[in-house]
């Protein structure tokens, strides 16, 4: 295609030669600009060509007859070979020349592209770690409000038990500023008698180990203890290495008190259960000697007689009153309702898991059956929460709580809640003791009318409660089974209150 140009080029050159009338005498005035224009832009085959179309048009046409090429005019074939091979000559510096100069413009292009580049980079790599400086800030800026918005105390420490940091809600539970704290010992918050744990504490940090919901009690600058569970975990540096702890401190005072008041509570209903029991059982031979008393009076005709038969009737009256009160504070006065069995279930042990972790017990919970039964739900949360109680102090060491509610179409269509732990287990001696009023086998904290209570009220939905238990040292354990029906004891009082 160069070649074909630089013909062209050439028939162009020598049609303006032989054109222009005074051009005629100077044959090769255009030849050279135009071999050097086409070689330079067309690049030294184009040059060349145009070259040789030239020497060919201006022998053949613009010089006279006697001058043209023939083996008999040697100084006009000279004259041209020396301007053909004079343009080629001129065709191949003018190409090197402009390579030279196309490759020093890419190499400056190539370098200007390298530094824009370099440039570029850079001018990212600044943007990035702006935007990095940025966000670490704002990271930094959202821990440090979470930290300090935290309703738990967290705080840390180094290896030598001195605080370094301390948030707002330390403060709040403490009554310390952190101005008084940072820089200080952590045994300012620690009961003396438990100072020895700190240094078991700085030992399992050292150690690189972690401890999760530990319970242990510390103390404010008003001198209240505190009931506490810490989540303690060791802080490095940017090497790996262990430089502190950090600390996550819950006050858990008020779940104590309240694990303390259901324990109370159920000592009172218990204790309720047997006055009304009592009560009942006396209420029926009193109303048989106020019916004597009755039937007797018109027998006695002596007026002192009389008199006395009238006050042994008024306190006759008096103690039926007061056993009638007592099995109006005991019974439960809210209503049977339809409720789910595993919704219970579920609620109850929201409550107890915080406990369970503290003793390393394990729940697994399956929940299988949202079918409702008519129930009575403080009698059900009642018997729910002593069950899960009683496995509880079975495993002081740990273990596994299996907690499952299930359909159940035998003896009749129901649900079955089932808890079993992996504890220290019954004896086979006690089992069949284990409902009997007052019965228990936790000798300092038993009250052993739990389980009575309990068996009182599953009944009393029409159910059934069934306890198997193993003391052997390689397989022990208790399972509790409860069963209760679809239609249950209080299934025509709901539908009663319904229909009035």
């Amino acid at each position: 295609m160069r070649a074909v140009l630089g013909c062209l080029t050439a028939c162009i050159a020598v049609g303006i030669t032989h054109t222009v009338t005074p051009l005629r005498a100077f044959s090769l005035l255009l030849a050279f600009p135009t071999v050097i224009l086409t070689a330079w832009f067309f690049g030294m085959w184009g040059g060349a060509f145009c070259a040789i179309t030239e020497t060919v048009l201006v022998n053949y046409f613009l010089t006279k007859s006697q001058l043209r090429f023939s083996l008999g005019n040697a100084p006009q074939a000279v004259r041209l070979g020396v301007f053909l091979l004079l343009s080629i000559m001129l065709c191949w510096i003018i190409r090197q020349s402009a390579q030279k100069r196309a490759n020093q413009y890419i190499e400056t292009s190539q370098r200007r592209l390298i530094i824009a580049k370099a440039e570029r980079e850079l001018a990212e790599a600044r943007a990035a770690i702006s935007e990095a400086l940025r966000n670490n800030a704002k990271h930094l800026g959202e821990l440090a409000a979470i930290v300090d918005s935290s309703d738990d105390v967290i705080l840390s420490k180094d290896l030598n038990g001195t605080i370094t940091s301390w948030n707002a809600a330390a403060t709040r539970v403490f009554g310390y500023s952190a101005e008084e704290m940072v820089g200080t010992s952590i045994l300012r918050i620690i009961p003396e008698h438990l100072h020895s744990d700190e240094q078991a504490i700085i030992e399992n940090i050292r150690n690189g180990r972690r401890m999760d919901h530990f319970e242990t009690m510390r103390l404010t600058k008003d001198g209240t203890i505190l009931d506490v569970s810490l989540t303690i975990s060791p802080i490095r540096d940017d090497q790996g290495k262990i430089i502190g702890a950090s600390k996550i401190l819950r006050d858990i005072s008020n779940r104590k008190r309240m694990e303390q008041s259901l324990l109370q509570a159920e000592k009172i209903a218990a204790t309720g259960r047997m006055a009304a029991t009592i009560a009942h059982e006396i209420n029926n031979p009193l109303e048989a000697v106020i019916n004597l008393l009755y039937l007797l009076r018109p027998m006695i005709t002596d007026p002192d007689g009389i008199n006395y038969l009238s006050s042994a009737e008024n306190e006759l009256g008096r103690v039926s009153h007061i056993a009638k009160q007592t099995l109006g504070y005991y019974r439960e006065h809210a209503a049977a309702v339809s409720a789910s069995l595993a919704e219970i279930v579920s609620q109850a042990v929201t409550i107890y898991e915080p406990r369970c972790r503290a003793v390393g017990v394990e729940i697994k919970m399956s929940l299988n059956s949202t079918q409702k039964v008519v129930m009575r739900r403080g009698e059900m949360m009642q018997v729910i929460s002593n069950l899960i109680t009683n496995s509880i102090y079975a495993m002081p060491v740990g273990g596994v709580l299996s907690i499952s509610v299930d359909p159940e179409t035998s003896p009749a269509n129901g649900v079955v809640f089932t808890i079993r732990d992996t504890g220290v287990g019954i004896g086979a001696d006690d089992l069949p003791k284990v409902f009997d009023a007052f019965f228990t086998t936790r000798r300092s904290v038993g009250t052993g009318i739990g389980l009575y209570i309990a068996k009182q009220f599953i009944e009393g939905h029409g159910g059934q409660i069934e306890l198997e238990s193993n003391d052997a040292v390689d397989n022990h354990g208790t399972t509790v089974r409860v069963f209760l029906p679809i239609t249950t004891g209080h299934q025509d009082s709901t539908t009663a209150t319904r229909l009035f």
